[in-house]
C-alpha cells in the first residue's frame, strides 16, 4: 500500500472503531505509562478488547485471569516492559494464563503504538501466507512485515490498522 492507501484504510478502521473499544485502548495506554504495569481488571479489559467478537474464548480467558493473584499479573506485565524485544515481551505476557500471543501483542501496542502493532490470524495470512493463529515467534515477523510496508512517517499501529481493515473487507471477515 502507498501513503494514500494507508491513510484511506486506517481512517476507515478509525471511523468504524467502536468508542467503548477506543476507551479501553486509551485507558490501558494511560495505565501502562503512568504505572508501568497492568492490574487484573486491566488485563481483563485487554482480553475484552482483543476478543470482542469471540464470546466463548473471551469468557474462558477472562476466567483464567480472574483466578490469578493480582500481584502476579502486575509483576508479569511490569517485567514484560523491562526489555525492548517483542518476542521476549510477548512471551512474558503470554505466561499469564488467559493471555495469548494476540492479546500480548495488543497490550504491547497499547503501550507503544509507534513500534508495536496488534497481530492476529488475518495478518498471518496477509504477510506470512499462513492461515492460522499467530504464535509468539510470528510476532516479530509481523512487525518486520509492517515496517517493510510502511511508506514512511507512520507508526506501526496505523500501518497495521490499514492492512487489517483492508484484509477484513476484502475477505469479509472480522466485522465488528
Amino acid at each position: 500500500m502507498d501513503k494514500d492507501d494507508i491513510e484511506k484504510w486506517s481512517k476507515r478502521y478509525d471511523d468504524e472503531y467502536e468508542q467503548r473499544l477506543h476507551a479501553i485502548q486509551d485507558d490501558l495506554y494511560t495505565a501502562l505509562h503512568d504505572r508501568g504495569y497492568l492490574t487484573q481488571d486491566e488485563v481483563v479489559d485487554a482480553i475484552r478488547w482483543k476478543l470482542d467478537a469471540q464470546d466463548g474464548r473471551r469468557s474462558g480467558n477472562i476466567e483464567k485471569v480472574r483466578k490469578l493473584p493480582e500481584e502476579f499479573i502486575e509483576k508479569v506485565t511490569e517485567t514484560a516492559l523491562l526489555v525492548e524485544d517483542p518476542k521476549v515481551q510477548a512471551s512474558t505476557l503470554d505466561s499469564i494464563p488467559g493471555v495469548g500471543a494476540a492479546t500480548a501483542s495488543a497490550i504491547l501496542t497499547f503501550y507503544d503504538p509507534e513500534n508495536y502493532a496488534v497481530g492476529d490470524r488475518y495478518l498471518m495470512d496477509e504477510f506470512l501466507d499462513k492461515d492460522r493463529t499467530m504464535g509468539i515467534s510470528d510476532y516479530p515477523k509481523i512487525l518486520q512485515a509492517l515496517q517493510d510496508r510502511n511508506p514512511g512517517g507512520y507508526d506501526l499501529r496505523t500501518v497495521e490498522k490499514a492492512y487489517w481493515k483492508r484484509y477484513t473487507v476484502k475477505n469479509d471477515v472480522g466485522n465488528w
